[in-house]
């Protein structure tokens, strides 16, 4: 018998905090897993979200912003555990695959700061510039995603659905 060979794609996108919520829970609705959703935002946004998750007497795992979902508190949980990237200046908080990634770029995190970590990638500079400096808008947030090849236009539809900010799509 043949091996099964799924191809991926990376979607990416910058959200406000109510839509990077309401895009994570159908992510999970779509059986996007938590180790494939990377969520970046600043440390003031992602200390506000963890004074929410920490102040919510809702049992673990149940609601963030009155939205249900176990990816949501898993992803958006990790920021505690993950702690920051400091780039020169800017204090991002990495949940989800990306930490792996930016760590393996950490010369280019330190040198040119998340935008260096960002093109290193694979997200075209041009978007990445555009990621970096949305980020330092409170509120805001990258959220990246691998789905599966044959998802990408129905994850893109969905993206947009939850106004999308400069949408890329890669490999």
């Amino acid at each position: 018998m043949g091996q099964v060979v799924l191809d991926f794609k990376n979607i990416s996108a910058i959200f406000n905090d109510a839509d990077a919520e309401a895009i994570l829970y159908e992510l999970e609705r779509h059986n996007i897993p938590p180790q494939d959703i990377s969520v970046l935002v600043s440390e003031t946004t992602g200390n506000t979200l963890i004074k929410m998750r920490g102040t919510n007497k809702a049992p673990e795992g149940a609601t963030i912003g009155g939205i249900s979902g176990g990816i949501i508190g898993a992803v958006i949980g990790s920021l505690t555990l993950v702690g920051s990237v400091l780039a020169p200046g800017v204090g991002i908080l990495v949940a989800g695959p990306l930490v792996g990634a930016l760590a393996g770029t950490a010369a280019g995190v330190g040198a040119g700061g998340v935008l260096g970590g960002l093109i290193g990638l694979g997200i075209p500079e041009r978007e990445a510039k555009y990621y970096e400096d949305a980020l330092k808008q409170e509120g805001n947030m990258l959220i990246a995603a691998r789905v599966p090849k044959e998802m990408t236009p129905e994850m893109k539809a969905l993206f947009e659905q939850f106004d999308a900010k400069n949408l890329h799509i890669g490999n």
